[in-house]
């Protein structure tokens, strides 16, 4: 795609998402629901013409690929999920026993060497 013409897209799409946080903020008067629209309807426009530019393409490439590898992933079943929490979980115990050990015998030999 030619440089030029990708900027001026980049242009309009920051153009676009800016006059639609403006807006929404400038027509407090009018009902939520038309500042809405209006805030969404620019967004999306924002984004349609980001989408046709070099790192949009790419973007949209990238997010296409994403969706292909999350699909291939094996997903825990709720049982494994289960088992693994509770292994977490008693680990967590035994660390935070050991270091509360840890620092009361630290304590001890602190108060015992400076008194």
């Amino acid at each position: 795609m030619n440089s030029t013409l990708n900027k001026v897209l980049w242009l309009v799409s920051l153009t676009a998402g800016f006059s639609a946080v403006v807006l929404f903020t400038y027509f407090e008067d009018l009902g939520l629901l038309y500042r809405v629209l209006i805030l969404v309807g620019l967004m999306g426009l924002s984004l349609g013409v980001l989408a046709q530019t070099e790192f949009g393409k790419n973007a949209m490439k990238l997010i296409s690929d994403a969706r292909v590898e999350v699909a291939k992933v094996v997903w825990p079943s709720r049982g494994e999920t289960t088992q693994m929490t509770i292994i977490v979980l008693v680990m967590i115990l035994i660390l935070a026993l050991i270091f509360w050990g840890l620092d009361s015998l630290l304590s001890f030999l602190s108060r015992f060497i400076l008194s």
